[in-house]
């Protein structure tokens, strides 16, 4: 259980920590129309630099879709190109949707996440359908998208741009993200970090 004394604000990552993921859907949906040389997101972003583009928001949403439909050709609809990019996204639990309403009562809230403009409708859309809740706007405070920013994790910039933005002390802040390097990145700068290792779940380590 992660010790909250002296915490005022707390700072999650979305995908992992309160928005269940699994990647390898969507790398085997793409790897199926024809996206061929795929493992994990790292090698995907090395290998076509227009996902990692999309994620920093230098490139829009019809451009990211008009890049990927050249690789896959013709045969691939955009429909499914489109379904196989969202097939990550599982939802949101509604124990986790509790905890962030209960901590909403007692902490200031932020989220930060490397995501992208289609992700970003996707999971709001399935967060009011399961959940009634329009928008992540709606339980944070404040969210910070890598694609909104033209920046994202491990970056120290984006964590700055946090804590100058939100006027926020960093001693006074938890950051909880599944991915260590961007946990240590945040620790850089006094934030305090915790390193949530899956299958651990946020409601596990958070209580109030």
């Amino acid at each position: 259980m992660i010790d909250l004394k002296g915490i005022r604000n707390i700072v999650l990552d979305l995908g992992g920590v309160i928005l269940e993921l699994d990647v390898n859907r969507s790398i085997k949906a793409l790897s199926e129309l024809g996206l061929t040389g795929l493992e994990d997101l790292d090698i995907i972003f090395s290998k076509y630099p227009f996902f990692l583009e999309f994620e920093t928001g230098r490139i829009n949403a019809g451009q990211f879709m008009d890049a990927l439909t050249a690789r896959l050709g013709d045969h691939a609809p955009r429909e499914k190109i489109l379904e196989a990019w969202n097939a990550m996204i599982l939802g949101f639990r509604p124990d986790t949707i509790n905890l962030l309403t209960q901590l909403k009562a007692k902490y200031r809230m932020f989220l930060l996440s490397n995501t992208n403009a289609i992700h970003e409708v996707y999971y709001n859309n399935l967060l009011h359908m399961e959940h009634g809740i329009p928008n992540l706007t709606d339980i944070f405070e404040k969210v910070y998208y890598s694609h909104d920013l033209n920046m994202r994790k491990p970056d120290h910039e984006i964590f700055q741009h946090i804590l100058a933005d939100s006027r926020l002390t960093a001693r006074e802040t938890l950051y909880i993200d599944d991915t260590e390097v961007h946990v240590k990145a945040a620790g850089d700068l006094g934030i305090h970090g915790y390193h949530l290792r899956l299958p651990q779940r946020i409601t596990e380590v958070l209580c109030l």
